[in-house]
């Protein structure tokens, strides 16, 4: 060069007089290259020739060990433990309890209990450095040099159910029901499932539930099964084809006798039921020591009274039922 700057002032640059050189090698001759710029680009290496600069890219061995500390991370780089604990409250809630974060440089934070309230999309916790943690359906958002993410909430479909919880540091290492398809292992179509959380397995024909085994309710475990169109859960006790709380067995509802004072004599009850119940009819025959059970073609029923047809003499007496739950 036909003249050189010996010195350029912080933030200018070199005129453009000058031929620019491709290659600066730098360093003591015979030793190996300390210092090597190329086509823009800085290359350092130390005493053994190990890269500690690579084009602009710092090598570990560049830096002093110990020399960064977690003090001198952003919030979001440091490495942390907490005690906080999720619960999923229904489909679309999930709440925590108050807990401590520590940080690996010792440092703690306490934060508050909180919820999501009632949401309609994934979405992220996370710790910004206050005692109340925050909510936000951005991924972006959550991740930052000053937060740090902390669950993932996601709303589920069945109302039953409850939501799920991806915590990224959780307490423990048991695994909890809820974190098992919100508290349910369900069949494809989900119609059919075991309920961890109302503690009974719920079994459907395709359009209604059939069948229910655990807890019936009214602090009762058992067993119960519907007829046909009819759902398990919700129909009455008339309905069920089967139950080991209250059998759908015949109960009296009413009972009595007649005496005949005249052939062909009509005698009649209401039983006052709102349907056609079950009846059982024995008679005793004027002139006889006995019972007969009472022909079906003697006597009438529906839904509003009993009627029987009989003779001067005869004695007869009935038992009407009512079906259980009714």
């Amino acid at each position: 060069m036909s003249s050189l700057q010996t010195k350029i002032k912080s933030g200018s640059r070199m005129i453009n007089a000058e031929n620019p050189i491709e290659v600066v090698n730098i360093g003591r001759p015979g030793d190996p290259t300390q210092i090597l710029v190329y086509k823009g680009k800085i290359y350092i290496y130390n005493s053994a020739g190990q890269t500690l600069i690579d084009g602009g890219y710092v090598s570990a061995r560049a830096i002093k060990a110990a020399a960064v500390t977690a003090e001198k991370l952003s919030l979001g780089a440091k490495k942390f433990i907490h005690n906080i604990v999720w619960t999923a409250t229904d489909y679309n809630t999930c709440s925590w309890s108050a807990g401590v974060i520590k940080f690996a440089d010792g440092t703690t934070d306490n934060t508050s209990s909180g919820n999501t309230g009632n949401i309609t999309q994934k979405t992220y916790i996370y710790y910004n450095g206050t005692s109340t943690l925050q909510k936000t359906t951005s991924y972006s958002s959550a991740i930052s040099n000053s937060n740090i993410p902390l669950a993932i909430v996601e709303p589920v479909v069945d109302t039953d159910a409850k939501c799920i919880i991806t915590s990224f540091v959780n307490v423990g290492t048991t695994i909890d029901g809820d974190l098992i398809i919100t508290g349910k292992i369900q069949s494809v179509d989900t119609k059919t499932y075991f309920d961890l959380n109302n503690k009974r397995i719920i079994m459907n024909d395709g359009s209604n539930n059939r069948v229910l085994i655990g807890d019936l309710g009214s602090g009762q475990y058992g067993m119960k099964i519907s007829k046909a169109t009819y759902d398990v859960i919700t129909t009455s006790a008339k309905n069920l084809i089967f139950t080991t709380v209250v059998a759908n067995q015949y109960k009296t509802h009413v009972k009595g006798s007649f005496t005949f004072t005249a052939n062909n004599q009509v005698r009649t009850v209401s039983h006052g039921l709102s349907y056609t119940p079950s009846y059982i009819a024995y008679e005793k025959n004027s002139g006889y020591s006995y019972y007969n059970f009472r022909q079906g073609g003697q006597d009438y029923i529906n839904s509003s009274i009993l009627s029987f047809t009989s003779n001067n003499g005869d004695i007869v007496s009935y038992l009407i039922f009512k079906d259980s739950g009714a």
